[in-house]
């Protein structure tokens, strides 16, 4: 579980994540895996009252958006999952 907070909203994800934002209140959320290839972010823009959801990538399985500033994503950790030897 990994928690960000960006425009005064917490984000909440079940993998880490990066998080990039600019000063407008755009933000791209990207799973945190070096080697899992070229991913499609969760696009999102925040303000002081509410979250315009731009984009959601495939391998995200949920977003919720809570009336106390929270955002949760839920990924789809299957494709995430190492390889067993």
């Amino acid at each position: 579980m990994m928690k960000k907070t960006v425009h005064g909203w917490e984000i909440i994800s079940n993998l880490d994540v990066r998080v990039y934002q600019d000063e407008a209140g755009g933000v791209a959320i990207l799973g945190d895996r070096d080697n899992f290839g070229d991913q499609v972010p969760v696009l999102l823009n925040f303000d002081d009252d509410g979250v315009d959801i731009k984009a959601l990538s495939h391998l995200t399985k949920s977003v919720r958006v809570s009336l106390d500033k929270k955002v949760r994503i839920e990924w789809h950790d299957e494709y995430f999952e190492e390889e067993a030897d």
